[in-house]
């Protein structure tokens, strides 16, 4: 284990005994953490199924896609195993590109809605460390991902950039 990722597992190690420390901390991660995909999820059905955001959500919908297979294909290839006993890779994470990738389609087309989709990305992605999913590394290399994803889609769709 090179110094880069020794350091990464040491903090998401850091992270999880302090969040342990605080009764209840690594439930309320755990919650947090699988709640992150069904709540983005929602979100980009309840877009698609009203006609005046039917639009952001299909965009929302790529981006998050994208951002999720592109995750998948890196994360086979790198092979980093998780700081937990899933036995499936770790970098990048797919929660965080697709929730990233979410976040930033709706909040570039409904800057209103933009600090609460960081708050639940971030309550989420804190709560996929907690609970030893993943490691800061893999979520930060997952967030860069969701940032691309949208940033391709903004391009092909003529969004603002």
């Amino acid at each position: 284990m090179g110094r880069p990722q020794s350091v990464d597992r040491w903090v998401g190690h850091a992270i999880r005994a302090r969040v342990e420390a605080v009764p209840g901390g690594t439930r309320v991660g755990r919650l947090a953490g699988d709640a992150l995909a069904p709540a983005f999820q929602g979100l980009v059905a309840a877009m698609l199924v009203r006609p005046a955001l039917r639009r952001s959500g299909t965009e929302a919908l790529a981006a998050g896609a994208l951002a999720a297979s592109a995750a998948r294909v890196a994360r086979d290839r790198i092979a980093r195993p998780r700081p937990g006993t899933r036995p499936d890779g770790a970098l990048p994470s797919r929660h965080a590109a697709a929730a990233v990738a979410i976040a930033q389609v709706v909040s570039r087309r409904h800057p209103r809605l933009r600090p609460w989709l960081v708050l639940a990305a971030a309550a989420g992605l804190t709560g996929r460390v907690v609970a030893g999913d993943h490691d800061p590394a893999d979520i930060a290399a997952g967030a860069a991902l969701g940032w691309a994803s949208d940033w391709v889609i903004g391009l092909a769709t003529g969004g603002d950039r």
